[in-house]
């Protein structure tokens, strides 16, 4: 059978699988392979759901993030769905027979443990990290399940419904005290009484349905019928999943300024592998797949530190400005400064910086100003190559992105240079991982247990920027210690993350690991940037946009990139180049709110565009659901927004030598009717690629909202009553 669903053809990058910082929030590498792995057990969901005709629609958190984020939120780990209970009937009906070996089917039907009035569908009933196994789910070896909630009908009659509420909300309490030891009695049977009162009335013919659990304790997620009417796909991660199209009515309904994001919530324990990956690791003794707390590498980390104080005291000089001053054959490898002091730095303390990749600088650059501002010392850059790899540790692709760092940084060949002969006071290095990441390594003399024996002092700086846990256990505070538990955090001499909270962080969780006793140690070792460098360096180095990436070393591919893009963006404005642009979105969910209002909203939203003068130019952007299913969905809709937009101007890309060749000079088209002025129609979404040229963003609920909240864009969300 052909299935025409994205989902049934799942593809990620291996880049997908790097631990990542998302809205503040660190995502691990194998949050994103239980991502991954989660909607694969969908994919399978959604070709039986395509096969019997069976409808299904990504709901409550999903749907959230497909709408803000255009995939997970960040900070949630579950993947819900939701079907009317006739389609939830047929799905577990026949799903026993459709999906792979070794899926489970969980619903109280089925199970007589089972406590959910919720269906559940999981790819194994056992953690397994067999090799085949591994390969098929991404390299993640933990049960990976997905929610399917039914949706149920509720009475037309106000009376009838008050009475099927009263007696669920009496059953739910029966369970509950039984559940909970407080009264003898049959749990299961009377969850299964609770499922049977909230089965009484089917969807057809119903105008509302609720998910009954919440309906029956909060009365909340109850929806009109005809929101579920039609559907649209929406993006997601790497593919896209199938949603109500009246989405943005829903979310409201439900959460109000669904836009704003909140961190915490949840109703279960983050990561949800958590239980899992402790069983695991109290069967096999470690973590296979990040590094595990090794007391007898802490020891030799805690002796070192009682050395180099027992030294600094002799010497009479603060712990923190340790160095060995005095170096005999300082220099850059066999290609420069092999005789003692040829350099005219036999005082200076020799500074060396390891970053890895370009993207990662930027959290290195305050403490090498720092350096590199101060006279008595040498500083060296020199960016280790590094090597993609997988959950089995085999090695990929090397990379060497020296080309790739900032003009201003003077980076140098990290093989050239001699470590040891030369054994700087300082070595600032970045990867926390050594031989335990999943996704990428580099050489293992970079390693920081071997950097240890290089130089007196041994300096770790967090490659990622990341928001500090708000509380203690939250789900910050859950994810970032896979972070704090690296080796490069035990093996550090000093540790230095980019904030005061995250500071604290570190020093309480390191403590938690390993004990009150050893307050003091990382009391010690784990330093602010701000106070290590000062508040003024930190800020100019950190305010985003000090290092943009991909730019050559001397500077002339990012002249040349600028340059072409420049030029394709002043053609694509034509006589509006050097205007103030509004990007104004439209979705197709904002038009079927309320077919008559939506477009008259648009026309006199165009109207206060086309009266702006000659200060603004706004692009209007479809969203690709308008373009590939409004016309299904509603013709007649689609004709009134096609009758709307055909009096925009659409740009024909000429040369920039020649702007005012370009169509937008015009205010007729070659029919001669008057085009709305101060507008371009964007239908392609040329413009979504020049972010960086916006000045705001008007319309509707999307994706693009965050982005340009994050980049600090104005955001003026459209309202259909004003």
């Amino acid at each position: 059978m052909q299935f025409l669903h994205e989902l049934t053809n799942l593809i990620f990058p291996e880049s997908f699988f790097e631990d990542e910082v998302r809205e503040g929030f660190y995502i691990t590498s194998m949050m994103k392979r239980y991502w991954a792995s989660q909607l694969k057990v969908l994919s399978f969901i959604a070709q039986i759901c395509e096969k019997y005709d069976i409808k299904w629609y990504g709901e409550y958190g999903t749907l959230l993030g497909a709408v803000r984020h255009g995939g997970y939120i960040p900070w949630d780990d579950d993947l819900d769905i939701v079907m009317f209970r006739e389609d939830w009937d047929s799905f577990f009906e026949v799903a026993e027979k459709e999906l792979p070996h070794g899926y489970q089917l969980l619903t109280i039907e089925r199970n007589s443990e089972y406590r959910e009035v919720i269906g559940r569908v999981v790819n194994t009933g056992v953690i397994d990290y067999g090799q085949e196994h591994l390969r098929e789910y991404f390299g993640c070896p933990y049960t990976i399940g997905v929610d399917i909630f039914p949706m149920d009908g509720l009475y037309e009659d106000e009376e009838k419904e008050k009475d099927r509420l009263a007696r669920a909300k009496k059953a739910v309490e029966k369970f509950n005290e039984v559940e909970s030891g407080k009264r003898p009695g049959n749990a299961h049977e009377l969850l299964q009484k609770v499922e049977k009162i909230y089965r009484e009335c089917p969807c057809t013919g119903a105008s509302k349905v609720a998910l009954m659990p919440f309906y029956t304790s909060r009365g909340s997620h109850v929806f009109p019928v005809e929101w579920y009417q039609d559907t649209v796909e929406l993006p997601f991660e790497h593919t896209s999943i199938t949603v109500a199209a009246r989405y943005e009515e829903m979310l409201g309904h439900e959460y109000g300024d669904f836009l704003h994001v909140y961190k915490s919530g949840g109703i279960h324990e983050y990561p949800v592998y958590s239980g899992q990956e402790a069983i695991l690791k109290e069967n096999i003794g470690h973590n296979p797949y990040r590094y595990t707390l090794d007391p007898n590498e802490l020891l030799r980390s805690v002796q070192r530190y009682v050395l180099r104080v027992s030294k600094a005291a002799l010497e009479k000089q603060p712990l923190q400005e340790m160095g060995s001053g005095d170096k005999s054959g300082n220099g850059f490898g066999n290609e420069s400064c092999k005789d003692a002091d040829p350099c005219g730095a036999e005082d200076k303390k020799i500074v060396v910086f390891l970053p890895c990749k370009a993207k990662w600088w930027s959290t290195m650059e305050p403490l090498w100003k720092k350096y590199v501002d101060d006279p008595g010392v040498e500083v060296h850059v020199l960016p280790i190559f590094w090597y993609d790899c997988n959950y089995n540790g085999e090695l990929g692709e090397k990379h060497d992105e020296r080309a790739l760092f900032p003009d201003y940084v003077k980076v140098e060949d990290c093989e050239k240079f001699d470590f040891e002969r030369i054994h700087p006071d300082i070595i600032v290095t970045q990867v926390p991982y050594d031989g335990y990441s999943t996704f990428m390594t580099v050489h293992e003399f970079f390693y920081s247990a071997n950097m240890q024996n290089m130089t007196d002092e041994l300096i770790y700086v967090p490659y990622l920027h990341a928001d500090a846990p708000e509380e203690k256990g939250d789900k910050a505070w859950a994810s970032l210690s896979v972070l704090v538990e690296q080796e490069a955090v035990i093996n550090a001499d000093r540790v230095i993350v980019e904030s005061s909270a995250m500071r604290d962080f570190y020093v309480a969780r390191l403590i938690e690991m390993c004990g009150e006793e050893t307050r003091g140690y990382w009391e010690q070792k784990v330093l602010n940037m701000e106070d290590v460098v000062g508040e003024d360096t930190q800020e100019k180095c950190t305010e985003a946009g000090n290092y943009k990436g991909n730019t050559g070393n001397d500077g002339s591919s990012e002249k040349n990139d600028i340059d072409e893009s420049e030029d394709e963006w002043i053609k694509f404005l034509g006589q509006y180049a050097g205007r103030k642009v509004i990007i104004y979105h439209v979705s197709i969910a904002f038009l079927l709110r309320d077919k008559e209002k939506s477009i008259d909203k648009i026309r006199r939203s165009l109207e206060v565009f086309a009266e702006s003068g000659d200060r603004v130019c706004a692009i209007i952007v479809p969203q690709k659901q308008i373009l590939t299913d409004l016309e299904r969905i509603d013709e007649g809709l689609w004709q009134q927004f096609q009758g709307v937009v055909g009096n925009i101007s659409v740009p024909e890309m000429t040369s920039a030598e020649n702007p005012e060749d370009n169509g937008n000079a015009n205010i007729s088209d070659a029919e001669g009717n008057t085009l709305i002025p101060n507008c371009i129609y964007d239908e392609a979404g040329f413009s979504l690629d020049y972010m960086d040229k916006w000045s705001g963003y008007y319309g509707d609920a999307d994706p693009l909202v965050r982005k340009c909240v994050l980049k600090g864009i104005p955001v003026m969300i459209e309202n259909i009553e004003i």
